[in-house]
């Protein structure tokens, strides 16, 4: 019996915020379990028909404790992407320091991989993800997040309006923000010849290390990223009535990332997926999952380094151009990532586990 034809599921929940509120629990299980009308179960001395582990929980507890119901392990980064020994040692020595983790210190991916072993299912976010984590599991997913919470906007650009824009947008986390350096010369560039602005959409603040300790300034670290040109930047505190806002008030998107990163290389591709929705032409770096979309989406937006970079950024002022990426950005949305298309994949997942 299909999983929407079953009674209503008590889904025992170990969340990334107590609130529920988090990118990865709204956007994810939330979403499908108020969809499909099952009761998210956040205390775990209830009874729950399945346990869902989110990247947040103590994964060495769980590999080691008997739990009666399956469990599906939410693992929406790259983790298993190694990056060095010693960061991946330290990710894992300072979780189980700060007791996030139970367990004797090691390398962090070995904490992922035992979950991986252990849950009856993992869901993930990319292709790419799906095919490190089949290593170690035998029943993977591959869901991204949802965008409902995002409304879907015509293209602005318009005559006048679109010649007179120079904003660019770009949105994210504060961590994500490092590959902006590498991107500094066409930026300036930019700036220099046609005055164009970046608005950042992110959290005025972020902590450092493991998500909660040592919190910075946002502004500060764009400051240091881009010296002059911060000038002609914007910081805007993230939320949906924010982004949207900024970005009818922006000309295009940008979506650099710092490829030497294995964690943020093998991000999937959510972010550009939003700036389509809000129908912004989007240049992005050389990641898996983008030249993956651009690739299938026919948009040619990848570049590779600053000449590609410098070279897109000048073809986003010509309107045609820039409507004709929005257009095959949307045609790929209604194909390839609709609400149904989601909760059918979610349905999926859960019922591997439950026949």
């Amino acid at each position: 019996m299909g999983i929407r034809s079953m009674k209503t599921l008590r889904i025992g929940y170990v969340p990334n915020s107590k609130k529920l509120d988090a990118p990865g629990d709204r956007r994810r299980i939330v979403f499908w379990a108020k969809a499909r009308g099952h009761e998210i179960v956040t205390n775990l001395d209830d009874k729950f028909d399945v346990l869902v582990l989110s990247e947040r929980s103590d994964l060495g507890f769980f590999v080691n404790r008997k739990i009666k119901a399956p469990i599906i392990f939410d693992l929406v980064d790259g983790y298993l992407a190694r990056e060095s020994l010693a960061k991946d040692w330290f990710r894992g020595t300072s979780k189980v320091v700060t007791r996030q983790l139970s367990g004797l210190p090691r390398p962090f991916t070995q904490f992922v991989q035992d979950m991986c072993i252990t849950a009856s299912a993992v869901i993930c976010s990319s292709p790419e993800q799906s095919e490190l984590i089949s290593k170690h599991s035998k029943n993977v997913h591959v869901i991204l997040d949802s965008h409902d919470e995002i409304p879907w906007l015509e293209f602005q650009g318009n005559g006048d309006k679109f010649k007179t824009n120079r904003n660019l947008l770009w949105e994210g986390l504060p961590v994500t923000l490092g590959g902006i350096k590498n991107l500094s010369q066409p930026l300036i560039h930019e700036n220099r010849e046609y005055g164009t602005g970046i608005k950042f959409v992110t959290d005025q603040e972020y902590y450092r290390l493991l998500g909660q300790y040592f919190p910075a300034s946002t502004g500060k670290l764009l400051s240091n990223l881009l010296g002059p040109m911060s000038r002609d930047t914007e910081l805007i505190s993230w939320n949906v009535e924010n982004l949207v806002s900024s970005a009818k008030l922006s000309r295009a998107a940008i979506i650099p990332v710092m490829l030497s990163n294995k964690l943020q290389y093998f991000k999937p591709e959510n972010r550009l997926l939003i700036m389509w929705k809000l129908a912004l032409p989007t240049i992005v770096s050389a990641t898996p999952s983008y030249t993956r979309v651009s690739n299938i989406s026919g948009s040619d937006i990848v570049s590779k380094d600053n000449s590609e970079w410098a070279e897109k950024l000048t073809l986003l002022h010509n309107q045609d151009y820039a409507e004709d990426l929005v257009r095959r950005g949307q045609d790929y949305l209604k194909t390839n990532h609709t609400k149904e298309i989601l909760l059918l994949k979610w349905d999926n997942a859960f019922e591997s586990v439950l026949q």
